[in-house]
């Protein structure tokens, strides 16, 4: 949680003596949460604000500044926007790449999801899950599968059956490099499962490391509210991943 981030949002009254970190959080102008749940419980509590339609905040997980337009948040964005950007990160030499907490919320239905590897510690696997609050899942709850073609011809087709993450593609220390590009339906609806389908390029251990380029998509098969993803291998990794939301109108 960043020094601006705050759990309440007071209302004041006549006559009252402000605490110097009152006056500070009144400094920050939009109120600063570190993640959606904290934002929703500042609001209505005894001594607190009522929301209502016009409210801002920025959130941290997500950084996002959004607005309360008298029934739900949404995040602020140019009109003609069709992906806004939400978060992202490098790492360097990780076993797992875990998102944080809030990373996928009702703000939006569909995201996309860019993951660019370009090292890795050995001849290996790639897998995703989806989280729950920042923690992957890890039950037998996964079905998917996924197919590519190399340059030198061959194929490779493969599937996962209540398997407890989907393993989407592999990749070589010769030339290492993948890149992929995921699109994750209606995540935060508990009512649903979520899935996601994604096209991938690389230099893939199979076929003698020969590079080519590949389709898979899964779902996890529990109907539950999921807020981001989870990256994972039995060596290591190197690279950046990026998270978009895509525009409801």
């Amino acid at each position: 949680m960043g020094a601006n981030a705050q759990t309440s949002v007071p209302a004041f009254t006549a006559g009252q003596v402000l605490t110097a970190q009152q006056q500070t959080e009144i400094n920050t102008g939009v109120p600063v949460f570190a993640t959606t749940t904290t934002r929703d419980a500042a609001f209505g509590g005894t001594g607190e604000k009522v929301l209502a339609e016009g409210q801002l905040a920025y959130i941290e997980a997500s950084d996002v500044v959004q607005y309360y337009n008298g029934t739900a948040w949404a995040t602020l964005a140019p009109a003609s926007a069709g992906l806004t950007y939400i978060t992202g990160a490098t790492f360097t030499t990780a076993a797992t790449v875990t998102m944080a907490s809030g990373v996928f919320t009702s703000t939006y239905q569909n995201y996309l999801v860019t993951l660019n590897i370009t090292a890795t510690s050995a001849d290996q696997n790639i897998g995703v899950r989806v989280n729950n609050a920042g923690s992957a899942r890890t039950a037998a709850n996964y079905r998917g599968s996924r197919f590519y073609v190399s340059t030198s011809g061959s194929t490779f087709a493969g599937g996962d059956n209540d398997a407890t993450s989907h393993t989407f593609s592999n990749i070589a220390t010769a030339n290492p490099l993948v890149t992929a590009a995921f699109t994750v339906f209606d995540p935060s609806n508990a009512s649903t499962r979520t899935s996601w389908s994604l096209g991938y390029v690389g230099n893939f251990t199979t076929a003698t490391s020969s590079p080519g380029a590949g389709t898979a998509g899964a779902f996890y098969n529990v109907t539950e509210a999921n807020d981001g993803l989870t990256f994972f291998v039995s060596g290591t990794i190197t690279g950046t991943y990026k998270v978009y939301g895509y525009s409801n109108s």
